[in-house]
């Protein structure tokens, strides 16, 4: 049986490291960001629309919603959701009643 080491990471390339840089900028609360390419651009994928009597557009069924555009490109599907909220203080710890000792 070979002898299996651990390796140690590679530093990252040029555009891993660009990747990093993006995903690591500040940005708006609430504000959606792509988990894997640091994207903030959004898509909502349809299917079945159509052009109605009128010669509007009939929207179809939403299949896909908060899908980011740049990996959707790559043909990866990686919904966006936004960070949970933080808290803003630590919760205080609760006093619990001293025993009387009788």
């Amino acid at each position: 049986m070979p002898e299996l080491r651990i390796v140690p990471p590679t530093a990252p390339d040029a555009k891993q490291a660009a990747i990093e840089r993006v995903k690591a900028m500040k940005r708006a609360p609430g504000m959606l960001q792509c988990s894997k390419c640091g994207g903030r651009d959004t898509m909502t994928v349809v299917t079945g629309s159509y052009i109605g009597q009128d010669g509007k557009i009939k929207r179809g069924t939403v299949t896909a919603d908060k899908v980011c555009y740049h990996c959707d490109k790559r043909g990866i599907l990686s919904f966006m959701v936004q960070d949970p909220p933080k808290l803003v203080q630590e919760p205080k710890p609760r006093r619990t009643k001293l025993k009387s000792a009788n």
